[in-house]
């Protein structure tokens, strides 16, 4: 009797670990791996081509493993590196996402070498472009012509590219200063001659890229611009877990209630000087709860006024970063814009942008030699720059959830509902494409958990299927 065959789209975290699970599967499987772009079990997130890239979670909360909490401590702390560091301390490191790569390259060997005898592990570095149901399983197509069958698919595809933040000049979209790519090391590299650079963009990806741009010798002036400005705060009190207002959670979650629960608390550390952070990190383990018991109308308002205040909060950066940006900021050499492009125009040497700056109400330019989009990834599976999931969306095997984050999908399995609103039997996904089904799913201690859960009830259909 042949293997059962499940195949995995998409070698990053959310791909290497729902394969890590299903080796650990005592039935035989057959597991494809399609992976396309950055090295397997890396990704987008830790194919960081500098040390400088940092991880944006604590070393204490960075195992690949729910279930064995130091995991990735213990694989820390026997690095050169790390090996005289105190573990106290150690638990507050944030170490770089490309030794965090190293440590999931050591998971998936692990893996191979622990796996079910029987069960084959192929790994194809191709670009898969569409998908097609058949009758007890699917055909997977390539961009080179060719296909695969294989009775299960997950969708770990990751971040996709930005979205093109202008229309004002789509010709400039093609041009040789535009980097549509944060993640790509051209776009911080041959910057010693340039005297100006504009980051669309005032979040994590923009740091990433100050940092990129310092360490390949820019010494010319950043400009960063983003409608809300640089919002951005430190990680601090590391040590301090602030327990309270999960002790007041309602049964039954409603918006207006958890706000103004969130806004009280907020208060009463705020009086003595702790940071509201605190709160939010306490809410962590129950906002995919939280977030599911809202209705479409709640989640809509918090997504367009609450959201970014959230963002603020949740999406920190360590100390030492924080300041290096603001003395950036300080000695002139970044300015950081609250604003909105209005026109953007090329010569052969320098790029003229115009703004509506909300902060003097006034329209103002710059010149500028690059600009780099550093908005975020492409929620909208439709506009996506991943080509299979735009295939998907047309055909309507997939459609994007309500609010247009990520993918319809069954919040425990995964399974991808189609345009009919019927429940694949075949087609799953995970990661950042259920951010409108969870909220909270972009990080590794969420998606541990999911893919977990995912690959054990994969594991346990295919099982079902092999009996009947």
């Amino acid at each position: 009797m042949h293997n059962k065959s499940i195949a995995v789209i998409g070698g990053g975290f959310c791909g290497m670990m729902t394969a890590v699970y299903l080796l650990q599967s005592p039935q035989p499987l057959d597991i494809t791996i399609i992976n396309d772009g950055y090295p397997f079990g890396r990704g987008v997130a830790y194919s960081a081509h500098t040390d400088k890239y940092l991880l944006n979670v604590r070393a204490i909360n960075m195992s690949a493993f729910d279930d064995e909490r130091f995991h990735f401590l213990d694989w820390l702390q026997q690095q050169p590196a790390y090996q005289k560091i105190p573990r106290n301390i150690l638990v507050n490191v944030y170490a770089p996402r490309k030794l965090y790569g190293n440590y999931l390259q050591h998971i998936w060997q692990q893996a191979l070498q622990n796996k079910n005898a029987a069960t084959n592990i192929n790994i194809i570095e191709k670009q898969a472009i569409d998908i097609k149901e058949q009758i007890d399983g699917v055909n997977i197509y390539f961009n080179d012509n060719k296909k695969m069958y294989a009775n299960l698919v997950v969708l770990a595809t990751g971040n996709t590219a930005p979205r093109h933040v202008f229309n004002q000049n789509k010709e400039f979209l093609n041009s040789e200063k535009y980097f549509a790519n944060p993640w790509a090391k051209e776009c911080v590299s041959n910057v010693r001659h340039l005297k100006n650079i504009l980051i669309v963009g005032n979040g994590l990806t923009m740091i990433d890229t100050v940092q990129g741009l310092l360490e390949n010798g820019f010494k010319g002036k950043l400009y960063t611009i983003s409608p809300n400005g640089f919002k951005l705060i430190p990680h601090k009190y590391n040590l301090l877990v602030y327990e309270k207002i999960a002790e007041e959670l309602p049964e039954e979650y409603n918006l207006r209630e958890i706000f103004i629960l969130v806004r009280n608390h907020i208060r009463s550390l705020t009086n003595v000087g702790i940071g509201a952070h605190l709160v939010i990190d306490a809410l962590r383990p129950y906002t995919q709860q939280i977030w599911q018991g809202l209705s479409f109308d709640e989640k809509k308002y918090f997504v367009k006024r609450l959201s970014h205040a959230w963002t603020i909060l949740r999406h920190r950066i360590p100390v030492h970063i924080y300041e290096m940006i603001q003395q950036q900021r300080m000695n002139g050499s970044m300015e950081t814009i609250a604003g909105k492009i209005t026109a953007i125009t090329e010569t052969a040497d320098n790029i003229t942008v115009k703004y509506s700056n909300h902060k003097s109400q006034k329209e103002e330019e710059i010149i500028v030699q690059r600009v780099i989009n550093c908005t975020g990834p492409e929620c909208d599976v439709r506009r996506s720059a991943n080509e299979l999931l735009r295939n998907l969306a047309a055909s309507g095997l997939i459609i994007p959830d309500a609010l247009h984050l990520g993918i319809e999908a069954d919040a425990e399995t995964g399974a991808v509902i189609n345009r009919d609103g019927e429940k694949s039997e075949r087609i799953f996904t995970t990661g950042g494409n259920l951010k409108g089904i969870l909220w909270e799913n972009t990080a590794v201690p969420d998606i541990r958990v999911h893919v977990k859960k995912l690959a054990s009830h994969l594991s346990a259909k295919l099982q079902q299927q092999a009996i009947y």
